[in-house]
């Protein structure tokens, strides 16, 4: 029996030695290691699928590299996000700018044009100003349009040439309209976003003395790629919505 007891303690020894070396101070710095941030590329992406496994991606730019121009393609999909992003805050707000007249279409010789094609505009406190000195006969063309046109506006003759338009009152009607016109144009970005996807995936499959595993990738990465871009816009889509209907 005393010779089962000292191999019990001779065993035992080393772990309680190895237990006095882990301090409180050698826990805590473990602990409040800070954790490498990982990169916008290593940021998984939704995928659509029917189990939650194969439905994660990471967007790889380094698979593209050397055969589609990456820059260029996320450069084209960033102007569309900040073209939306313009028009929110010019033309679709309860502050609205001049540029609010853009959505008004004109019909002259059987084509659409814009108030700003055919006239000048300026914005005052309380409006704006169309002056059709240059085209006396667009002035009742203008302000019809202007009228019908589902933006709540009064377009009213101020004297010879010219029109003015008092700024809408900011009803629960009118914040509904601009929401609606907010998700219009958030579908037209993601369209164009579309677009440069499908033209990126076009030129991939062009690309000579690659393999067809490898093209396959390359429209997977440029997928996934689109699909950042296409969350950034519903992302302000949202916010944009939050504004005008609280």
């Amino acid at each position: 029996m005393a010779g089962l007891s000292r191999r019990l303690c001779l065993a035992v020894r080393p772990l309680l030695a190895s237990s006095r070396s882990v301090t409180c101070s050698s826990v805590a710095r473990s602990w409040w290691t800070p954790q490498p941030v990982k990169p916008l590329t290593d940021i998984p992406v939704r995928m659509k699928g029917k189990s939650k496994k194969s439905h994660i991606g990471k967007v790889d730019e380094s698979i593209l590299e050397g055969h589609v121009n990456v820059e260029v393609l996320k450069k084209s999909m960033q102007t569309t996000v900040d073209a939306l992003e313009w028009q929110f805050n010019k033309s679709i707000s309860i502050r609205p700018t001049v540029s609010l007249l853009d959505h008004v279409k004109v019909l002259v010789n059987d084509k659409q044009k814009r108030v700003k094609d055919l006239a000048q505009l300026s914005q005052q406190k309380d409006g704006f100003v169309i002056n059709c000195m240059q085209d006396p006969e667009m002035l009742s063309i203008i302000q019809d349009a202007i009228n019908k046109s589902d933006l709540d506006l009064d377009a009213m003759v101020s004297g010879k040439n010219t029109l003015r338009v008092p700024l809408p009152k900011v009803t629960g009607d009118l914040r509904q309209k601009l929401a609606k016109m907010a998700k219009e144009a958030t579908d037209k970005a993601k369209f164009g976003i579309r677009r440069v996807r499908g033209n990126g995936i076009n030129d991939s499959k062009k690309l000579e003395g690659v393999s067809a595993d490898d093209i396959r990738s390359f429209e997977k990465q440029i997928d996934l790629i689109s699909k950042m871009y296409i969350d950034r816009v519903d992302a302000i889509l949202k916010a944009k919505q939050a504004e005008l209907l609280k």
